[in-house]
């Protein structure tokens, strides 16, 4: 199935941010960006037993109506709507379970004020991962839990900042794997706000109009970044056999982007929250 462009809807789409965007100082390939479409595409007609992109759109299309009903209950989040969420990002299923059972009360009551906060985007993902203290894995993960927040309450406004969407401090994520030639720099020129990535993600806006795509933008620009992301760390992990114990098996080739994006179930559907996802 194809999103035929319609301008108009996709201009609206495109300026539909409440941030600034913050003009871009790289040039993305389109080519890469074609070739990642069609890898995305080949991946899923090789799984087989999905109907096509339009299942990962609807996948994160409820995920997107979970994320914004719990997080419009405000101060009234609850322990379970928290571990609900923490069910759908990888990131916690990975590295927070513990973290949550030992300081949900904390962890809780960061996630009401990062809902509820009128601070900018950037200083409510530092604060929240301020409750991680000195330990900067505990804290990658928990900004990388609310960036998902963030952005799958409101998709149409804050796009997705994952760290491995884009991280400065290793120049490492997404982003960098649509620049050609991009091996061979030392410094790339996006900025660490998310004002810089939601510039990025307009390129990707533009860039898949002219693919022909118009709709659900937010979710397709997801996939798109997840699975180049997902060959670069295929890429990265094959040659240390770290792939399958740690992201998949080697025979599903979408298995890294869906459990990245938290969609990890049969046929692309969400699993149902449990206690037993994060513990």
């Amino acid at each position: 199935m194809r999103w035929f462009r319609k301008p108009a809807e996709a201009e609206a789409a495109a300026s539909g941010s409440g941030l600034v965007p913050e003009p871009l100082q790289v040039t993305f390939n389109k080519e890469i960006l074609g070739m990642k479409l069609a890898g995305l595409r080949a991946a899923i007609s090789e799984a087989g037993g999905v109907d096509g992109l339009e299942t990962f759109i609807e996948a994160l299309r409820s995920k997107h109506e979970v994320f914004a009903g719990i997080t419009a209950k405000g101060v009234d989040i609850d322990g379970a709507d928290l571990r609900t969420l923490g069910g759908l990002v990888f990131s916690v299923r990975r590295k927070l379970g513990p973290l949550l059972a030992e300081r949900e009360g904390a962890i809780l009551e960061g996630v009401r004020e990062l809902v509820l906060s009128e601070l900018s985007i950037d200083d409510r993902l530092h604060a929240f991962a301020e409750l991680a203290g000195e330990d900067r894995k505990l804290r990658r993960a928990l900004w990388d839990f609310a960036a998902e927040i963030l952005h799958f309450r409101d998709p149409d406004t804050v796009p997705l900042a994952s760290r491995w969407v884009w991280d400065t401090s290793t120049t490492t994520g997404a982003l960098r794997e649509f620049i050609r030639g991009n091996d061979t720099l030392r410094q790339i020129p996006i900025g660490e706000t998310v004002a810089a990535i939601e510039g990025a993600r307009l390129w990707f806006y533009d860039a898949l109009a002219e693919e022909g795509f118009y709709r659900d933008l937010p979710f397709v620009t997801d996939l798109i970044w997840s699975q180049a992301y997902s060959d670069y760390a295929r890429s990265l992990s094959m040659s240390m056999g770290l792939i399958d114990a740690q992201f998949g098996a080697k025979q599903d080739p979408l298995e890294l982007m869906v459990k990245m994006l938290g969609i990890d179930a049969p046929k692309g559907r969400l699993k149902p929250a449990s206690d037993e996802t994060i513990h």
